[in-house]
């Protein structure tokens, strides 16, 4: 559930801390916030997933150079952010034009809080209207399953009455669609001229998507209520669906088939489950698993995907991961890949889905591998360490080897080997050379990259380099020792259980 930001401006707590929009004025109408976080910490964008409002002291961030504050803008920017509050009451600053400009520039709304009222009765206001909000809707949802299920049980699995139901109950329009697009059943409407927003959920029979379910209300009615009730009711639905619209041959061996590949069956099970759906043994194959994030359907989300992206692709639901495995043509694969990477990103980025795409094996003979390098790249990935939420397993090479093969004491010797002077003066003197070392690292050795990731002045950072290059005894760049750092680095901040296949 959300609230509107314009809602959120004329609380009554809000109006304390007498409010003023400094930049990005255009998007409040639109903007929408989803939970409310308040952190002075600078880096604080990789945890955040999209439509929050943020709440800042501005005590570390005003204290930056204006284009360090800058990047702090740009960074809330490119996760969604839906609004940054800065309160400058009583702290004797004032918001740098440079700050303000780049607000304006991305579109993000830029408050300056000119009377202090305490961030948690902020918070706890807002984010009380947001639980409050989902509760309702979760009420409203088991309702209409309940009313579902009593109708089902007394009267049969016909499809219309059981939508008419749930047109009635929210006064919408509800129409059931086949996986073509083509309606099944049908109910409710309103003037065709009404504003409305549409809301569409899928509903599976095993896990086999046998209709889609599209929800059209009044702008009045919230789109997270409709998806709330969508995800609800789909069960109720499948069992009606599931006596009437019954899976073709053709879908319960593809089903077989991604069942064979997620259990790991032999080479032989899975080339006569091939033969059996149609599939191809001489394709390049690759899996990807999907995860749900908080409250979402990952089923619905994905699958909607993936039909547009990868119509052939075949999917499976086991527990609370999708996967799906996808063929590619036997020439410019590695180029059919990296274009199939980056649409998924882009369609998933900002949605509360995961997922990670796993290496091509040469037919899907072998895909189980795929799908076991997929998971463990879901498992030793840090949830925001990209620009999306979907990972490529390729990104991650190092850190699969580390789970393997380098956990535990083998990881530590190695660390210990390369940076244990560091480590120590760390421990020592509380400071924060690894990850300096690591920033410079992963720019490519480049110091302004560095110090814009670190949020620090270059002098600052040249500063610490020396101090780094004492303690490991010089400068590693165009020696034999640069690979071998940059694994020891890894090791040290991000120590690893051991992982199985």
């Amino acid at each position: 559930m959300v609230v509107k930001l314009s809602d959120l401006l004329e609380l009554e707590v809000m109006k304390r801390a007498s409010p003023l929009v400094r930049a990005g004025g255009a998007s409040i109408p639109g903007g929408i916030v989803r939970w409310v976080h308040s952190s002075e910490v600078l880096e604080i964008a990789p945890l955040l997933r999209g439509q929050e409002l943020l709440l800042s002291g501005g005590d570390a961030l005003l204290n930056l150079k204006p284009a360090a504050q800058q990047e702090y803008v740009y960074s809330l920017a490119a996760r969604h952010v839906t609004a940054l509050a800065i309160q400058t009451a009583g702290s004797g600053r004032s918001l740098s034009a440079e700050l303000v400009e780049a607000a304006e520039e991305v579109g993000l709304p830029l408050i300056e809080l000119r009377r202090v009222v305490p961030f948690v009765e902020i918070a706890e206001e807002v984010n009380r209207k947001v639980v409050s909000q989902h509760v309702t809707a979760l009420q409203i949802a088991d309702s209409i399953s309940q009313h579902l299920a009593e109708h089902l049980a007394a009267s049969g699995p016909a499809l219309s009455p059981l939508i008419d139901i749930v047109s009635q109950a929210l006064r919408i329009e509800v129409a059931l669609l086949d996986p073509n697009g083509s309606v099944l059943e049908f109910a409710g409407g309103f003037p065709p001229d009404s504003t409305s927003v549409n809301v569409e959920s899928d509903i599976f029979v095993g896990s086999l998507v046998s209709a889609r379910l599209r929800l059209q209300s009044r702008i009045d009615v919230p789109p997270e209520l409709l998806k709330t009730v969508g995800e609800r009711i789909g069960s109720i639905l499948a069992l009606a669906v599931s006596q009437q619209h019954r899976p073709t041959a053709k879908q319960i061996a593809y089903t077989a088939l991604m069942r064979a590949v997620v259990s790991g069956a032999s080479a032989s099970q899975i080339h006569e489950l091939c033969s059996a759906a149609g599939v191809s043994t001489d394709q390049p194959a690759f899996v990807m698993v999907f995860r749900r994030i908080g409250l979402s359907s990952v089923r619905g989300v994905a699958e909607k995907i993936l039909r547009t992206r990868c119509p052939d692709a075949l999917t499976y639901l086991d527990g609370e991961s999708l996967w799906a495995m996808v063929q590619l043509s036997i020439s410019g694969t590695r180029q059919e890949r990296r274009a199939l990477l980056e649409g998924l990103r882009a369609d998933l980025r900002g949605l509360a889905v995961a997922g990670a795409m796993g290496p091509t094996v040469a037919t899907p003979l072998h895909a189980h591998w795929s799908l076991v390098e997929a998971r463990l790249t879901q498992a030793v990935g840090a949830p925001d360490d990209l620009e999306s939420n979907f990972r490529d397993c390729e990104d991650f090479l190092l850190e699969r080897l580390e789970a393997r093969e380098l956990s535990g004491p083998v990881g530590g010797r190695i660390t210990q080997e390369l940076l244990g002077e560091l480590l120590d003066y760390d421990r020592r003197r509380g400071t924060r050379l690894l990850e300096t070392l690591d920033a410079w690292l992963v720019s490519g050795c480049n110091s302004a990259e560095a110090a814009r990731a670190l949020f620090v002045e270059r002098q600052t950072l040249h500063k610490r380099l020396r101090k780094i290059f004492e303690l490991i005894g010089g400068d590693p760049r165009g020696t034999a020792k640069m690979p071998g750092l940059y694994l020891a680095v890894h090791l040290a901040k991000n120590p690893l259980p051991v992982v199985t296949a």
